[in-house]
């Protein structure tokens, strides 16, 4: 991800919208759990949830993410790590499902979904036109890649075996709206796959807060751990199934540099001295991959 001290962010401020209680559990956002200039992460005192509170409107969400494939497509060795993490990620869910008709939602240029195994009837939708043009491009199956939100997806209910949300979660304005929909396009007994989450009940997350690798106040709005996604997905009938959290097998790992300076940034922050600590590095436990099943 971009580094967001290069990134001038202050220019959205004006299309922050009023506060939210906790979307896992209704509690009150009476926690301030780090600041980046005009935006603040709160954490619910009850369930530990956390979001971007008060975050972008749709209308300051539309402006931010302009051409957002064109921003992920400038760092060419970022696109090659993505590539190798997505076999990873791909492997993990195929463990339990390898064939049947999957949506791949927030599905970008559709490059995930290409990995996947040639059994699976592949959809997606995406909110970005250019990326749904590259993917209409592409691949055999762009033609089945919708340019709408989720809760727009014009697809029959129960349609889906395996939905997928692969860096997504975390970027939805209105959660509960979203996953609705998601049960509802699956089929009973079907899988639903969380990928490359943050998990914002990490070691690293807890030293580096707002220096976290993972922490952006407009693309990220909500911040799980494992069991505030647990709770949550109990609203929606999905079952908790396995877990992983990726770091040694990725192409980001760099274990003695990413060790030493986490060790200086643990440090740092007992001394006081934390301001002059940079952003974090890819850590054990930053990244979650989730399995959840629809209970009949």
């Amino acid at each position: 991800m971009k580094d967001i001290s290069k990134e001038d962010l202050e220019k959205y401020r004006n299309y922050l919208t009023e506060d939210k209680d906790c979307a896992v559990c209704g509690g009150k956002s009476d926690r301030l759990w780090a600041r980046c200039g005009s935006f603040k992460a709160v954490q619910c005192s009850l369930c530990g949830f956390i979001w971007i509170n008060p975050s972008l409107s749709q209308e300051g969400l539309e402006k931010y993410y302009a051409d957002y494939i064109g921003m992920r497509f400038k760092d060419e060795e970022k696109t090659k790590q993505r590539k190798i993490q997505y076999g990873i990620d791909k492997d993990f869910i195929e463990a339990f499902i390898t064939k049947g008709k999957v949506l791949d939602v927030g599905c970008s240029g559709g490059f995930f979904l290409d990995v996947l195994g040639p059994d699976f009837k592949k959809h997606g939708i995406e909110v970005d036109p250019a990326a749904v043009e590259y993917a209409r491009r592409s691949y055999p199956f762009g033609r089945d890649i919708k340019h709408c939100r989720l809760e727009n997806a014009p697809f029959p209910s129960e349609s889906f075996d395996l939905i997928i949300m692969r860096g997504v979660i975390e970027h939805l304005p209105d959660l509960h709206s979203a996953l609705s929909k998601a049960e509802s396009l699956l089929k009973p007994g079907g899988y639903y796959y969380i990928a490359a989450t943050p998990n914002a009940g990490s070691f690293c997350a807890g030293i580096y807060r707002e220096k976290w690798n993972l922490f952006h106040p407009i693309r990220h709005l909500s911040y799980f751990d494992l069991n505030t996604t647990r709770k949550m997905m109990l609203k929606y009938g999905l079952k908790f199934l396995d877990k992983e959290f990726p770091y040694l097998e990725t192409p980001y790992a760099d274990l003695l540099k990413d060790h030493l300076e986490m060790l200086d940034a643990f440090l740092a922050r007992k001394k006081g001295s934390f301001r002059k600590i940079g952003r974090s590095r890819a850590f054990w436990g930053n990244i979650m991959n989730l399995i959840f099943r629809k209970e009949n």
